[in-house]
């Protein structure tokens, strides 16, 4: 399989169980997938995997994904990516502007759906 036709999910949550549950979830699907535990350094490690989507929680150590949501879609070369935030915090009033919203804990049919529909639109 052609590294040019995988696609690449990019997971930012400090829950260890978050990321290997999504690799679970994911791994039949062939997708390359590369997770962080923290939001420091996060420009750099985007821009070395490039991925096509990315799964953010809304709150990670002391960032706020919100903020990270923000940033990456005012940054040209993430504006373009596809930000699914994972929150089991409220989500009334985000200020940011995610493709999609899941709430933890989340249905796992559901998120591979939105994250496969939202991958086939790339």
């Amino acid at each position: 399989m052609s590294n040019l036709l995988v696609k690449k999910i990019f997971i930012v949550d400090d829950d260890e169980n978050i990321h290997d549950i999504v690799n679970l979830i994911f791994e039949e699907d062939h997708y390359l997938i590369k997770s962080v535990l923290s939001a420091d350094n996060l420009d750099e490690a985007i821009a070395d995997f490039l991925p096509d989507i990315i799964l953010l929680d809304i709150r990670i150590g002391k960032h706020d994904g919100r903020d990270i949501c923000n940033k990456l879609k005012k940054n040209d070369k993430t504006a373009h990516l596809p930000i699914v935030l994972l929150s089991a915090a409220n989500i009334d009033n985000l200020g940011c502007s995610p493709t999609a919203i899941i709430e933890k804990p989340f249905d796992i049919m559901d998120l591979q759906h939105k994250v496969k529909t939202l991958l086939d639109k790339n």
